[in-house]
């Protein structure tokens, strides 16, 4: 009830806002554009007939009707129409990541995770040929997420703009990928290194132990980093207490979060072939004592989540092309040949799908009590692994939301507002109003109606600048 009255203020003070600025004069080499519907995902609310003038990467003002009468012609657009929302936001998107690769090393074969240019500079225009102009990179090699950043901030790139972390902080090697970490000193040293070079977010992952996980989080958070982590044996609730800032994937693993009559012959993280990602599942119980503890504890603390839906749901129908390949046009066609060898579901039998499969509306149900609990929820993709596509699968995770049974309006605000207040970026993007950088997605239908109409997209400004969605999704 105080939710719903509070987004009906918001929404009338922002149609005030809307009025208040009908007047305002136009700066020099202003851009207009007119006819369009904006959508408001934080106040639900939807201005018909709209405009909007930007200058300088920023929005000057919104308003119903035609606009300033005194903006030259080549500077009008008309989107009527469309449909403007807040550029979308990809919370889990390994946009440097390329291909991974095996060599050998003293006869012991390491893995290597590549940073390939021509991949990065593919997987960012499809993020914004499909509307996404901000993401969160939850790990990659250091310098190569640094060198994004400079690289889109001079504009030899185009792309969305990026907060990353660095290297992934682990006990495993993955060149490229992972920074193997033991104890306090060397996790210091590893926070310290990804703070200097600009990165806003460390990765914990699952193979720490509990106080390699605690030291990782007091050292992201003395360096002024947020602490996310994508977790195996310490339980998402503990996590949370022990003040993680975000947890990533559908896959709380932990045997902690079973019912303890669950837990006899459970491998957890040690189960090889990623048959961990449903065998979990199989055993969990969302009315238990342990997942009822689970949601309330991340909700209390304010813990973000991104499910990445997609990347589960193309692992557990791997062997079903129309499923699997869904977006595959829109991946780069080196990802593509590198994913024949380096796949979740290497070895899966018919037997194991079908056992995935199985799972599936536990994992649906699951999202759906997470957001209505109140934790706040992100759009995700897990961009760079197998079968992911750029831009085109972050409309997928927002369709998958849907079909869990999670309202269009609370799906939009998790790729918008709910995730620009999670990245801290609340005060610069996430709402289409005055002084907000000039993000904007125009689509030919009514996500309200359909948030896989967001998909439909016809044009996006990125900090004021207007691009073509065809044009960016056709680039080589």
């Amino acid at each position: 009830m105080f939710l719903t009255r509070r987004r009906t203020l918001a929404a009338c003070a922002l149609l005030l806002a809307l009025n208040a600025c009908a007047t305002a004069p136009a700066p020099p080499d202003a851009d207009l554009y007119t006819g369009f519907t904006l959508i408001d995902p934080a106040t639900e609310a939807r201005i018909e007939n709209a405009y909007m003038l930007v200058a300088n990467g920023r929005i000057v003002s919104t308003g119903r009707g035609d606009g300033p009468a005194n903006i030259p012609a080549d500077r009008r657009h008309d989107m009527t129409g469309a449909y403007a929302l807040p550029g979308l936001i990809d919370t889990h998107a390994h946009v440097t990541l390329g291909r991974l690769t095996v060599r050998m090393e003293n006869g012991a074969p390491v893995i290597e995770s590549k940073s390939e240019d021509e991949i990065t500079a593919h997987n960012a225009r499809m993020l914004l040929g499909f509307g996404v102009t901000t993401i969160r990179n939850p790990g990659g090699a250091t310098q190569a997420n640094a060198l994004y950043n400079e690289r889109v901030r001079t504009g030899a790139l185009v792309g969305p703009e990026q907060r990353a972390a660095g290297e992934i902080l682990d006990t495993m090697r993955i060149d490229g990928l992972t920074t193997v970490v033991s104890d306090t000193a060397s996790i210091e040293a590893a926070v310290a290194t990804q703070a200097g070079a600009g990165m806003n977010y460390i990765k914990l992952y699952q193979m720490l132990n509990e106080a390699q996980f605690t030291a990782g989080v007091e050292a992201a958070h003395r360096h002024g980093l947020q602490a996310i982590t994508h977790t195996g044996a310490i339980s998402w609730d503990h996590a949370a207490e022990l003040g993680v800032d975000g947890i990533v994937h559908a896959m709380p693993i932990s045997a902690d979060s079973l019912p303890a009559a669950a837990r006899a012959g459970y491998r957890g993280a040690d189960q090889a072939g990623s048959h961990a990602f449903y065998e979990w599942w199989e055993r969990a119980d969302l009315e238990s004592p342990e997942m009822q503890r689970l949601i309330r504890t991340l909700a209390e603390r304010h813990v973000t989540v991104d499910l990445t839906l997609v990347v589960f749901q193309k692992n557990f129908w791997g062997d079903d092309a129309s499923v699997r390949d869904t977006g595959a046009e829109f991946v780069h066609p080196l990802m593509r040949d590198n994913w024949r060898v380096f796949r979740f579901d290497l070895g899966w039998q018919p037997e194991h799908y079908a056992r995935a499969r199985a799972v599936w509306p536990k994992i649906q149900r699951f999202a759906r009590m997470l957001n209505e609990a109140g934790v706040p929820l992100t759009i995700g993709t897990d961009l760079a692994n197998p079968f992911v596509s750029p831009g085109y699968d972050t409309i997928a995770e927002m369709r998958l939301h849907q079909e869990a049974g999670i309202p269009a309006w609370d799906i939009l605000r998790m790729a918008t507002s709910q995730a620009a207040e999670t990245m801290r970026l609340q005060d610069r993007i996430g709402r289409l109003t005055r002084g907000m950088e000039a993000d904007v997605v125009f689509v030919d239908a009514d996500p309200t109606a359909d948030v896989a109409n967001v998909g439909r997209t016809r044009a996006v400004l990125l900090n004021g600048v207007y691009h073509d969605a065809a044009a960016l999704r056709s680039a080589p």
